[in-house]
């Protein structure tokens, strides 16, 4: 998932975005944080940017330009080890700026490490995505995820889920979305290098399956 479908299918407006790692130089830059700030006003034209050749990239959002030049050196300190390291000192959430989400990526697309405040958030810019995805037809409505289905999908990623959409299946009654749990990576790379065998050995197999007007997860097998 790149930045701009994270924006897109985010239930939450993102508006301002503090940069910690990343080569973005735009017009609004804190003087006292000495860090380079995205707001409503260029955010279209932000996105239109290559994040994915700035190699590393992370922010966090925040609530207004008052509050953000209010940060303590200490704050600063966490801010720019969060964004270095890609892991929070204490927490990745700070109550002066009351950011919702810690967004720490390299090569935009390829690897993420999200912090979400509400894990609703994380339930909704999932399954948006996967509307989105399998939405080929404007005749044909996708309906939305049920909480149970929601949660159900969410408890499978503990384990580490794939969902295949390079192999999703559609006729007239039913579209099928393979899933997997194939356990947790973070080397991106390893993960998709040996894609196949970490498919053939997952936990779970099942289709996520759209039909009769609703969601629902179709296990195939078990190991």
């Amino acid at each position: 998932m790149q930045l701009n479908e994270f924006i897109k299918y985010n239930p939450v407006e993102i508006n301002k975005l503090l940069i910690l790692e990343g080569e973005y130089f735009g017009r609004g830059f804190s003087s006292k944080v000495k860090l380079h700030a995205v707001e409503n006003d260029e955010m279209e034209e932000f996105l239109g940017e290559d994040i994915y050749g700035y190699g590393d990239f992370a922010w966090v959002d925040f609530d207004n330009r008052e509050n953000l030049e209010k940060l303590e050196p200490t704050e600063l300190a966490e801010l720019l080890y969060l964004g270095h390291m890609f892991k929070p000192i204490n927490s990745p959430f700070f109550e002066k700026i009351q950011n919702r989400y810690a967004y720490l990526a390299h090569d935009d697309g390829w690897f993420c490490r999200l912090y979400c405040k509400e894990y609703s958030d994380f339930q909704e810019i999932i399954c948006n995505k996967i509307i989105d995805t399998v939405s080929t037809s404007k005749r044909r409505k996708i309906y939305p995820f049920s909480d149970d289905v929601k949660k159900e999908l969410l408890n499978l990623a503990n384990d580490g889920l794939l969902i295949d959409f390079n192999n999703f299946s559609k006729c007239d009654k039913s579209i099928e979305v393979p899933i997997y749990t194939i356990g947790k990576f973070l080397d991106m790379d390893e993960m998709y290098n040996n894609l196949q065998r970490n498919i053939n050995r997952a936990n779970y197999s099942a289709d996520l399956v759209h039909k009769n007007k609703k969601w629902d997860i179709k296990y195939i097998s078990k190991r």
